[in-house]
């Protein structure tokens, strides 16, 4: 539009000239053909030939607009039609036709040879139908393109995973970082992975790396995971013989994070295999204090009865239970206790005070019938088998991670469905009420 008015503009100024040459003639004779001669003024002349090859210039400009509106048309009406056949190859994969998929992104393809999307939806298309080689060669054709190459090589590590190859999938993430040094989502990938080989200084050192770059908000839970692995490089320690190495490890683990339990908990054990019996004590009494967990009750009701002297676990279950009045799961572990030590009385009572908060869970009926059993009163005994039998639906597991709410019977460093370290206690008195379903097989939850 702006070069016509442009023209229109030398048109007007070109007439305006020839107006004023009219009123102020140069005659000349211009001959136009072979002995036909045009007597006119010079400078109409030549502002005449200005100005027909300016109208000569703007008919080819119009011819070339006209075409290029025609060309533009077409193009648009190809992509439109390119686009539906990718709208259509996408809502087939979602859909689950994946043989309409496939055949719209290949006709998509056979246009637009070039474009890495497309080769992306068709290795999609392949992963989804169980066809990986062909989606990793469809991928690596992606890649010759030079284009989209993050997106790429997480699609090609995607379904390294999916079929298990993790040497394929450790190439992958690596070209990811190599392109890209600070993406997290890579790093804490390839850390994954080795935690699942259980390469634990391989994830230790990508776990340092993590934390650096991670953003403040998510730098805790980061260093919360470190302890974990450096929890798990102190057992591999142990099992490699190297004790006194994984004694000073954990109580590193220990000194920075005191709410972390299974450093405690190990540092206790090895401590007591080796002969060092007080210290154990000492580590696992702290633990209680520091954690209120029931597991490291657990430790020293073992120890102490493992050394003949029960007045010791006896006087620490007391004292935990005058500190934590609120608390009915110590008094629990306590009954538990006092039948192990044929306290059948003492037992009988610290349950019947429980009554209240635990009538609703069997294995407070289960530990009453053993109880009543004791005392040879095998009819209270066995109508409270029969009230732990009516309650299964509501199974009482005595550890649950804070987590993702998995129970299980004994107590684990490590939560398998979640993947975190330290996040299974004793469920509290609001967790008691929530009614579980494990299998018919779990309803003993504790040996008695």
């Amino acid at each position: 539009m702006s070069v016509r008015l442009i023209f229109l503009f030398i048109a007007i100024f070109s007439g305006l000239f020839i107006y004023i040459s009219y009123l102020n003639p140069v005659d000349i004779k211009f001959q136009y053909f072979k002995g036909n001669y045009l007597e006119t003024s010079l400078s109409i002349v030549l502002i005449s030939a200005f100005f027909v090859g300016a109208l000569i210039t703007f008919l080819i400009y119009l011819v070339k607009d006209i075409g290029r509106g025609f060309k533009e048309r077409k193009d648009k009406k190809e992509r439109e039609q390119l686009w539906e056949r990718f709208y259509l190859a996408t809502d087939a994969l979602f859909k689950g036709n994946l043989s309409k998929a496939e055949k719209q992104i290949r006709a998509y393809l056979k246009k637009r040879p070039d474009d890495p999307k497309a080769y992306l939806k068709l290795a999609e298309i392949y992963q989804k139908g169980g066809r990986p080689e062909e989606a990793i060669e469809t991928l690596r054709k992606a890649k010759d393109l030079k284009m989209d190459q993050l997106e790429i090589l997480f699609r090609e590590a995607q379904i390294y995973k999916e079929t298990q190859d993790y040497p394929g999938a450790i190439n992958a993430f690596n070209e990811i970082i190599a392109l890209n040094p600070a993406n997290l989502e890579a790093m804490r990938e390839l850390r994954n992975i080795s935690i699942d080989e259980k390469e634990w200084d391989r994830a230790l050192e990508l776990q340092s790396k993590i934390i650096k770059i991670s953003p403040e908000e998510e730098i805790d839970q980061e260093k919360k995971l470190q302890h974990g692995l450096r929890y798990e490089h102190a057992r591999l320690i142990v099992e490699e013989g190297e004790k006194e190495k994984a004694v000073k490890e954990l109580r590193e683990i220990i000194k920075e994070d005191h709410s972390f339990s299974p450093p405690q908990v190990l540092l206790g054990e090895l401590l007591s295999q080796n002969g060092e019996i007080k210290e154990a004590i000492k580590v696992w009494q702290k633990g209680f204090e520091r954690t209120d967990e029931i597991i490291f009750l657990n430790k020293l009701e073992n120890l102490y009865l493992s050394q003949e002297d029960p007045r010791g676990i006896i006087h620490i279950y007391l004292e935990a239970i005058k500190k934590n009045p609120h608390n009915i799961v110590i008094p629990f572990f306590y009954a538990r206790l006092c039948l192990r030590l044929e306290m059948i009385d003492e037992a009988l009572e610290k349950l019947r005070e429980m009554e209240t908060n635990l009538s609703e869970h069997p294995s407070y009926h289960y530990l009453l019938a053993v109880v009543y059993s004791h005392r040879a009163d095998y009819e209270q005994a066995a109508e409270e088998y029969r009230k732990g039998l009516d309650l299964e639906g509501g199974v009482y597991v005595p550890y649950r991670c804070t987590s993702c709410q998995r129970a299980v019977k004994e107590w684990l460093p490590f939560c398998p469905q979640c993947g975190q370290w330290g996040t299974y206690a004793v469920c509290t008195e609001e967790a008691l009420k929530v009614p579980l379903s494990p299998p018919s097989s779990q309803l003993m939850a504790w040996d008695f």
